[in-house]
């Protein structure tokens, strides 16, 4: 029998410009600081925590599988499990969804999920430099920009991206920004 799926305390990370005031910070101190509150503000065991899921578009090595980092830095115990889910702008929604499917069918009882960006932060990175560098020199790839283009694989190419289609999407139904 299906079990019922509650979200009972909505929060999220602040939200700044580009370059602004949390460019410095890393996505896993935000979403630790929201983990810590979220437990703070329902008063839930941390123990009873199952498993902590992120989305997370623009992952680093800093915190491999971030929703374990994030667990971890917010006082949650080793015990909780946590995962990361890249699926571009709709990475938090698939991790409440991935969380609601694993309560519903009885693997987890009490699951965090949401999503965390710093898109400050995303990487440059290059492919030349594991074996040593050849040639004129190292090439370096901007993650955002290479990600919007390689969003399609080689056969799709996307034009733009999905910045593009949410703008166009708010001019056309007159969606406001506040």
């Amino acid at each position: 029998m299906p079990l019922d799926v509650v979200i009972c305390e909505p929060l999220r990370t602040p939200i700044g410009r580009f370059g602004g005031a949390f460019a410095q910070q890393t996505p896993a101190a935000l979403a630790a600081r929201v983990i810590a509150e979220i437990v703070t503000r329902t008063g839930i065991d941390p123990d009873r925590v199952d498993e902590v899921i992120l989305g997370h578009a623009y992952p680093t090595s800093e915190a491999p599988a971030i929703g374990r980092v994030a667990a971890l830095d917010a006082g949650l115990p080793t015990t909780v499990t946590g995962s990361q889910i890249d699926r571009r702008c709709g990475s938090g929604l698939q991790a409440v969804l991935d969380a609601a499917m694993q309560i519903r069918a009885g693997f987890s009882d009490v699951v965090i999920a949401g999503g965390v960006d710093v898109m400050s932060a995303a990487p440059y990175y290059t492919h030349d430099g594991r074996w040593g560098i050849k040639g004129p020199g190292l090439q370096l790839h901007d993650a955002l920009a290479r990600g919007r283009v390689t969003a399609g694989g080689v056969n799709h190419p996307v034009p733009g991206g999905m910045i593009e289609t949410a703008e166009n999407l708010r001019r056309e139904y007159g969606i406001g920004r506040a």
